[in-house]
Formats: structure tokens, sequence, C-alpha cells
């Protein structure tokens, strides 16, 4: 009897998708550890199930299971193993520490032995079941394991089990694995290991004829076999020997990550009789933050409007909570009506980009949280009762936008609920000018981190790679960031034979990015590419010392060749030559970053590379600039001398006499690593003159594994972002957050700007601009240098009133 899910596959026997995991009961696996060994009890297996568990000699196997390692091999009187030939088997283990968290499997899913030659079990003829685990969730290192993009197929017999081909078109397909988790809501119902785990590791069943006495299995070279299941067609006890398994499998995951629901922060307020009635309370958010599902309004959120104030070409954002006090069923909707202002002054309604914030499973102890982090663009299907939940409302006033304020209605619908909150807008007369601190994130080039899977088999997805480039760099510059710091691909020239070679394969991805920049204003002027002036452009000089080589030496040996600033110069001058002879943005050479994680010799390195470098400018028409980020001032100060552009982070520290010894070196400088936070883009950098502002970072994980999940890998909630089906940029709270400090920084910048036009005018001691001198005086007032201050912990509110401060002494002062 074959279960109704089963299909027929196209070779014209019945095969089947992904079982649905069933019940939990009977679940429990601690008990079931094994020693690797020979298996329990007589075979062939009384009941006809077989079971095997693939794996290496140093993990466990599961009670039950036959222990199949990559030297198990076949003979007479055995009935099953591996038969001679060719091909190695390669054991795997994923139980390990992953980033800031353990991945722990069960004992059956963990392991797993990629290809070998071909696994044959002995069996009476007849027809068969075959059930396969196959796949593997990740890796050590930044690199995707094999079974997530590779072609590969495990046959029993003449049947295909499995199969899947390494086309980028099938691994970023919209409804593909890749994407599965960006769909995904979070409901306190899910089951973590199938939305998480089961994707990547999903199991396969068929049914075959044995003739001839024996049954073989096939797995291509990058194909896993975590374990197999083979019983007579119909067989109850096969049947429930693999439901057996899957509960126990989804208990071991799920049973490490109970959800952890937060007290609510206070108690809900009496509510009018209507809002009762409307079935949810519709309510605006003062800050982004405590963004939870115990988040609760008080009295007087009830009714108030979202007020939101920017400039003609801004972007301002909002938040709006959704609190159901039943269950809600979809389909749900936020949506705007058209903004309307005085004497027919109108904005349309999508100027009001409107995102459902995405809760996210994050691990801690005990068990796990949700956080908000992606602004989705898609709704929610349903909402449960007393858990909050968010919309991040995304004004875009448009640049032509007539000065004045303007009424809207939002208006929440779902099955049988509707409530609507007012909207009250203020379009300033101002137009902000692009930002002179160059302000940016930093994101692993595309090559390298999402498609870099795709490289080595020749199917680089170039167009799509363009398309993805252009598209991230446009939502930077919409953001207002004029700060470049994607990182580029490695060692675009090597150094032989007294000459430089290029490999124009990588060149035209360095031209690629350096071309779409030029036709971007913010980034048409200068940009900073990470590592560009150290580990990626350096190592094919046969001479050149790398940080890797200096950690094995004594620290005074540490020191660059004349042989290798020849070298490097020849590539300085090679670069820059055909840079320039194109007109592209000047390139700052930004050398390393934190060279304090490798002490004192990191410290020698960098001023070592630095003084290179100096010699290689010195020699290179035109010149050229290098930067360096710092994490602790005791390593810099060995090579401040030797610096032009010194980023120092948050722990360096920066205070007033960290910065006086910067500038003392000759040093210009910036901030990095400050923290995703508005305050940091914007009043502050103002504050101490900083020159360049980026941080970690667009997408801070490389990519080597589910994008858009955190459990159990514990992803990082800063300003970490991701890309929509459709390959549009799909931005996080923390990278918006940050660029609400660049439009601080932008309205502080326009106030000087006309200052300095009134000044020009002989207009300085007017009563408008001596209270725009007043407002500048009482901001700088308000922020402290030593970055790390307590009364520098400005909320949004009090940010929002320096902002309109500057904003209102702005448009009294006149252009």
């Amino acid at each position: 009897m074959i279960p109704p899910s089963w299909k027929n596959g196209s070779h014209g026997i019945a095969l089947l998708g992904i079982w649905a995991i069933l019940s939990l009961a009977g679940a429990g696996h601690a008990a079931n550890k094994v020693p690797v060994g020979a298996p329990e009890g007589p075979l062939p297996p009384v009941n006809g199930v077989w079971q095997f568990d693939f794996g290496g000699e140093a993990s466990p196997g599961e009670r039950g299971f036959i222990r199949i390692l990559p030297t198990s091999e076949y003979s007479p009187g055995k009935f099953y193993g591996y038969t001679k030939g060719k091909s190695r088997p390669r054991p795997f283990d994923q139980n390990r520490r992953v980033t800031r968290d353990n991945l722990s499997l069960d004992d059956v899913t963990r392991d797993g032995v990629y290809g070998g030659n071909t696994f044959r079990i002995d069996l009476p003829d007849g027809r068969y079941e075959i059930a396969v685990l196959t796949g593997q969730y990740s890796r050590p290192g930044a690199n995707r394991p094999d079974s997530h993009f590779r072609t590969y197929s495990i046959r029993a017999g003449d049947t295909v089990l499995y199969e899947r081909d390494d086309s980028p078109e099938t691994f970023f397909h919209a409804e593909g694995r890749y994407f599965h988790n960006y769909h995904r809501d979070w409901h306190p119902d899910v089951d973590l290991y199938t939305e998480n785990i089961s994707r990547w590791i999903p199991f396969a069943h068929g049914v075959v004829a044995v003739t001839g006495g024996a049954l073989t299995v096939a797995a291509s070279h990058y194909a896993p076999i975590n374990a197999l299941w083979i019983f007579p067609e119909g067989s109850a006890d096969g049947h429930a020997a693999v439901d057996a398994f899957k509960a126990r499998q989804r208990l071991t995951f799920n049973s490490q990550y109970p959800y952890l629901p937060e007290t609510p922060e206070h108690m809900i307020p009496k509510l009018p009789t209507d809002v009762r009635a409307s079935g949810v309370v519709l309510y605006v958010k003062d800050s982004f933050k405590g963004l939870q599902p115990g988040a609760r309004p008080i009295a007087r959120d009830l009714g108030r409007p979202l007020r939101l104030f920017a400039s003609r070409g801004e972007r301002e954002a909002g938040v709006v909570g959704v609190l159901p006090l039943r269950d809600i069923a979809g389909p749900i909707e936020l949506r705007a009506a058209e903004l309307v202002g005085a004497d027919g002054a109108s904005i349309p309604a999508s100027a009001l980009d409107i995102r459902y914030v995405r809760y996210g499973e994050y691990p801690v102890t005990g068990g796990y949280v949700v956080k908000p982090h992606f602004l989705v663009p898609w709704r929610p299907d349903r909402m449960e009762k007393h858990i909050a939940r968010w919309f991040w409302v995304d004004l875009h006033t448009p640049d032509d936008a007539k000065p004045g304020f303007y009424d809207t209605v939002l208006t929440f619908s779902a099955s049988g609920v509707e409530a609507k909150l007012p909207v009250q807008v203020r379009v300033l007369p101002l137009n902000l000018p692009m930002s002179r601190l160059y302000a940016g994130v930093y994101a692993g080039n595309l090559d390298g981190t999402v498609f870099r899977h795709f490289r080595t088999m020749k199917k680089r997805p170039h167009d799509l790679m363009h398309k993805v480039m252009r598209t991230r760099m446009e939502f930077y510059a919409d953001q207002g960031f004029t700060g470049l710091y994607d990182s580029l691909p490695w060692h675009p020239f090597a150094y032989r034979d007294g000459e430089v070679k290029v490999d124009e394969e990588t060149w035209d991805l360095y031209l690629d990015v350096f071309e779409t920049a030029k036709s971007i204003p913010n980034f048409r002027d200068r940009v900073f590419c990470y590592y560009l002036g150290g580990p990626q452009l350096f190592p094919k000089c046969p001479n050149y010392l790398s940080i890797r080589k200096a950690d094995q030496m004594k620290l005074d040996d540490i020191r660059f060749s004349d042989a290798a600033v020849g070298e490097m110069t020849a590539m300085v001058q090679e670069f820059y030559g055909r840079i320039r002879a194109r007109d592209l943005p000047e390139v700052t050479f930004y050398v390393f970053d934190e060279l304090g994680n490798h002490g004192a010799k990191g410290a020698r390195w960098g001023r070592e590379m630095l003084k290179a470098l100096n010699r290689c400018k010195e020699a290179t028409p035109g010149g050229f600039r290098t930067c360096v980020s710092a994490l602790r001032c005791s390593v810099a100060r060995e090579y401040l001398p030797h610096a032009d552009i010194v980023m120092p982070n948050s722990a360096y520290p920066v205070t007033p006499e960290t910065i006086e010894e910067l500038q003392a070196n000759g040093c210009t400088l910036g901030l990095y690593n400050m923290g995703a936070s508005r305050f940091s883009y914007g009043f502050y950098p103002w504050r101490v003159n900083a020159y360049t502002r980026a941080q970690w970072s667009f997408s801070y994980d490389g990519d080597s594994r589910d994008p858009y999940v955190s459990l159990p890998t514990g992803a990082r909630y800063s300003c970490d972002s991701r890309y929509t089906p459709d390959w549009d940029v799909l931005p996080s709270i923390g990278m918006l957050r940050q660029r609400e400090g660049v439009d601080d920084y932008r309205y502080v910048q326009l106030l000087e700007d006309r200052l300095q036009t009134a000044k020009a005018a002989g207009r300085e001691t007017a009563p408008e601009a001596q209270h725009a001198k007043a407002v500048l005086a009482e901001l700088r007032d308000a922020v402290d240098i030593t970055y790390l201050a307590p009364r520098n912990n400005l909320d949004k509110s009090t940010m929002d009133y320096y902002r309109w401060r500057v904003a209102e002494a702005a448009i009294r002062l006149g252009n």
C-alpha cells in the first residue's frame, strides 16, 4: 500500500516528495545513542525494516540503526555495504559551534556520507519502499555545503530517489529553498525544525522492484546520505519506523528552543467602546525600539495621529502598532489614502511605503525569543490575540511636493476587523544637501558572498549580479549614504616575470563596481572598498608580506623588503593608471580593519604596510590616500604617523584626547563600528568633524546558510539587510535607523551652508543668523566628544527635537 501523498515520477515508478512530519508521540532520543559498531539483533531484521545511519567514526550512531561508515564494505553474507570501486566516500558531522550558537541535531540527521561507491543491500526479490534523508544544513567556514547548490542525485537501482541541479535559476527561484523563509511569518505555533532545518535536509521516498536478490543505492559525488530506510511495500512496521524517527528528529531540535514569551510591558488601558468593537488597537509607537510582542499602548496613544515632518525628497519613518484583541485571520492589509493639503495640494498614497515588521526567532539561554528585523513588503496571514505586531511607514516626500500640511488616514483591515489611524505630514520648504560625511555600510562583494557558489563552476549569473549590485548602490544613495564600502573580488593582478599580469575577468568585476559608482552622484567622487589596499590586491606579489605570515615572525623581523615594495608599486601604478584613464571615482586604499585583533604584531605589520604604501604613493602619479580602521589606541599608536585616514571604533576609545592625538599625527578622523545607531551617523560625526562613517554590515554573515533566519546561528540584528525574490533590497530596522542619522547630519550641514551664505551676503549679524548660531551652539553643547559618555544616549524624541530646531532655524535663515 502506497501512502496517498506519494506521486508518480517521470521514471514510471512511485516517487514521493517530502513527507509531512507527523505527531511527536513516543519521541525521545537521548537513550538511543550507541557507540559505532555492529548492529544489534539478527540480520535480516525480523520485521523486514532496514534502518541505516550513515556517518563518520567520530560521531555516534543511534540505537536500532545499522551504522554505516565510509569503510563499511560489502561482502557476501554481510548483507550490506559499499561495493569496491575508485570513489571515496566523505563523512561529515554538522553538530558544532556555529557563529554565536550551537547546532545540535539528532544523531541520525547530524551526520552522513557524501558520494562513495554503490551501496548494496541483499534483499529477496519483491517491491520495496525506500526513504532517504539527504542534506547538510551548514558547515564550518564561509562556504555553503555542497548539498545546497551542487548537482547531485541518489538512485535506487534505476529509480531516482532525489536529484538537484546546480543552476542559479533553481537555487534562487522565488519559491525555492533560498527564499523560503523570506516568505514566512513568525507564529507561536511554528515548527522550528520543519521551517529552519528540513528545507536543507529533506526526505525523499520511492518504490522499487528488486530482482536478482540485491538492491543498489548510488549517490553521486556531491550527494549526501544521512540515513536510509528500506522495507517491503505497504509495511506498517516500516511506515511506523519512519514516522517515529521523524517525531524524534523534530523533538530533538525543537525541545532545545521553546518559545520564551516576554512579560507584557504593562496592562492594556481602558479602551473606548469603538476600539473594543473593532477587535484591534491601532496606535503610534514613538520609538523604533521595543517593537516586541509584549508591547502595549498607553492611554494617550489611543486615537493619536502619526505625525511626520520632512524636507522635499527626504525619507522619514514612523511605526504603527497593531494589538489584536482577538485572533485575526487574513487577508490582512494596512493601506493609506491620498495625502491632501491646502489649495488642492496632494501627495499620492504611494509616497507612503508601508512594510510589515517581520519577527525572527533568536536563540537565547533556555529557548528562543523573537526580535524585529526585516521590513517586508508582504502582509501577514494571521495575528494572535495580545501579540503586538508592527508596520513601518516610510514617507518618501516627492521632490516637487508643495510645502505645507497634509492629512491622510491609514486603514487596517482583516476578516471582520477594521480600524483607522490619522496621519499628519508637514513638508518643509527645504531641500537637503548631499552629505559631506562619507557615511555608509560595509558589504561583501556579491561575487564572493551571495553568488560565490556559482563562480568556480563558471555559472556566474553576470546579468543578475550586475542588477543586484546596482540595486544595492541605488538603495544606499536613496537612503542618503555617500560612502561606498563594498568589497571587491580578490587578486585582480599578479606579478610575474617582472611585470603585472591582469586577470581580465576579475578586473571586469572591478570596472563594473567603479563604473556603476560613477553613474550614481553619491559615489561619483570617491569610494572606500575595504581591504583593497592590502590583502585583496597584493597577495600575488611574490615578496608580499601578509599579516598571516607576520603572525609567525618575530616582531622586529616584520618589514616589507625593497623587492616587495617594488612589486606593490607596479601593481598600484597599474591600478590607478587604469581607473584614472577612465575618469572613475577616486579610490581610497582601505588597508585593513581592527589590527588590534593581531596584537603587537598586527600593529607592527600595520606600520610597515603603511610605510610600504607610502613609498608606492610617492612613485604613483597623482598619489592616493590610505585608510585603516582601529580597534585600540594602544595598537594604533604604532602606525598613526604613517596613515592618512584612521577610523577608530567605539572601544578605541574616542575621546577628546585620542582625537587630538590622531590629528597631531596628521591623520584625518573617520569613525568605524560605533554601533548601528542614528546618533552615531548624525549628530556625533558632525560634532567631531569626522570624514568617514562605516559600520558592519549590509550582510555580515556572508550568506553561507539560510539568509532569512537567525536560529540556530544567532545572526546579528544590527543593520543587516537582504534581498526580496525580485532582488530589491530588503532593509532592516537598523539600516534605516542609520539613515535617520545621515539625515540629521544633512539638516545641520544645510544650516551651516546657509550661515555661510548669510555671512557672504553681509547678514551674519541679522537676528535669524544669530538664532541659527545659537541653535548650533545648543546642539554642540548637547553632544559630548567622548562617544561613550552617558549623556550621548539620546532617544528618538530628543534627536527629533534637535532636528526640528535645526530645520526651523534653516527656514528662518532662508537661502
